[in-house]
């Protein structure tokens, strides 16, 4: 698709012509920061795995971090890099009233950009809007595109925020080439901190259980229960997430809340392609709704933008693929119509042949819904 005006177009800018991720310089507060309220330091479990990325993050909020360029925070799926990344910026919106603070993908930055390149003034505008941001985080920069121009586009951006004193601060499952190269390079002045989460060890992972229970206000779980689950689920937060969901729906139907009960969920998801029958609506709309960072309630709600009608889409498209449900079953517990189901599941199949951001986010979604979530080592 075209998005250049062509021709010499010298009119005026309209407002129209401008992004509307983020406002202009002159607009110090973003209409959309970006940033998901929800995740605050206050609800970040902290344990000796991830101590030296909170600590890190929590300095970037007061100014304490004095090596120029950027906090690049790394680690394994599901670990809290997502997490960090928008307390920072929360917590530095409360603490700096008139500075402001933008939360993006690597994917949605790098889709303003391409979307840009065609019209040189909408790529200066875009340029000197983020150059303006005070802080900027950056979800998934491993995703960044490897063509030069786009990672010069970056490049420059890190220089001109390292020059004016602003931050930035990106996460990413490892350290991308490119990165690593350009912050060892000889002639680059940028320095960078980069800090590692790691897995979580055998007590953070009780302390995230009894957490995710408080924040449910669930009923008590005997910490025999708890401890469990900790042994056994060793590799990531969402896998301990999913197996506490699975537990609290097997007490709601009634099931004597005990050792076995808790053995019984774990064989359920031993096999690494469970059929597609196996996998419910339930579970697509959890995983989902934690991907983008929304409620239940939001995603089968009919709110419209982007934010949340893209999600329930994509958990259309995933039900409708990885079930055998009916349209009717659909529709019904997403709270949309028929036709809106179809009409979803034809965009997402029609974007994904030229979305490369949607098409891993599918894959992701996907794998975490099919693989084998639950380790039955001793």
């Amino acid at each position: 698709m075209n998005h250049s005006n062509g021709g010499n177009d010298n009119r005026p800018l309209e407002p129209s012509d401008l992004p509307t991720c983020i406002q202009t310089s002159g607009q110090r507060v973003p209409a959309n920061s970006g940033l998901n309220p929800a995740l605050t330091f206050d609800r970040f479990v902290v344990g000796q795995s991830n101590q030296a990325a909170y600590d890190a993050a929590k300095s970037m909020t007061n100014g304490a971090v004095k090596t120029k360029g950027p906090l690049i925070i790394h680690g394994g799926v599901g670990l809290g890099k997502t997490h960090l990344l928008h307390a920072i910026g929360n917590q530095f919106r409360q603490r700096h009233l008139n500075r402001t603070a933008h939360c993006s993908s690597a994917e949605k930055l790098m889709r303003e950009w391409l979307r840009s390149i065609a019209d040189p003034r909408k790529a200066a505008i875009l340029r000197e809007q983020y150059e303006n941001i005070d802080l900027l985080l950056i979800d998934d920069i491993q995703f960044l595109s490897p063509e030069q121009q786009i990672q010069e586009e970056f490049f420059h951006l890190l220089d001109r925020l390292s020059e004016r004193g602003q931050r930035l601060v990106c996460t990413c499952d490892r350290l991308p080439q490119f990165l690593q190269d350009f912050l060892e390079s000889p002639d680059n002045l940028t320095q960078g901190y980069i800090v590692e989460i790691c897995a979580p060890e055998f007590d953070l992972r009780v302390s995230i259980l009894k957490q995710k229970l408080q924040e449910r206000d669930s009923k008590p779980v005997p910490l025999k229960v708890l401890r469990y689950l900790a042994k056994h689920l060793t590799q990531h937060i969402r896998q301990l997430e999913g197996a506490l969901n699975r537990l609290t729906a097997e007490v709601r139907l009634g099931v004597p809340l005990t050792l076995q009960a808790v053995h019984h969920v774990l064989e359920n998801k031993t096999p690494d392609r469970p059929p597609a029958d196996t996998i419910t609506l339930e579970q697509i709309q959890e995983a989902v709704a934690r991907y983008f960072h929304l409620t239940l309630s939001e995603l089968c709600s009919r709110k419209r933008g982007r934010r949340f009608v893209l999600p329930r889409q994509v958990g259309m498209y995933l039900t409708r693929q990885l079930t055998t449900l009916s349209l009717k079953e659909i529709h019904q517990g997403f709270g949309q119509s028929r036709t809106t189901v179809v009409r979803s599941c034809q965009r997402i199949e029609a974007l994904l042949k030229e979305d490369l951001v949607l098409h891993q986010s599918i894959e992701a979604l996907t794998d975490e819904l099919t693989r084998s979530q639950y380790s039955n080592e001793d």
